[in-house]
């Protein structure tokens, strides 16, 4: 909602493509919270993987290798997840402006 009378206020200026300074930081800031968001989600599939590692060197009985797979498949899921919110995040952002 916000971002449709921001889109009205730069329509009726002279230009679309002079943005005034608080509209550049606010992209900037929407950006890097955007790449913070990526890599959150990258840091936690990567603990998950990492327990998941842990545990296989832990467990010499074999008797964990379900919950292996479930931190293997949780991890990669998270950043998977990750990934695709990031482009699809970055696409609203370059097409909004």
């Amino acid at each position: 909602m916000a971002m449709d009378g921001l889109r009205d206020l730069l329509k009726n200026q002279s230009s679309v493509n002079e943005l005034i300074l608080r509209d550049v930081l606010a992209l900037d800031r929407t950006r890097l919270a955007n790449q913070r968001t990526l890599l959150a989600f990258i840091r936690t599939g990567m603990y998950f993987v990492a327990t998941a590692i842990g545990i296989i060197h832990l467990d010499e009985s074999g008797k964990l290798n379900w919950l292996v797979w479930s931190f293997v498949i949780t991890g990669i899921t998270s950043m998977l997840i990750g990934l695709i919110n990031y482009f699809l995040m970055r696409q609203k952002i370059n097409k909004s402006y």
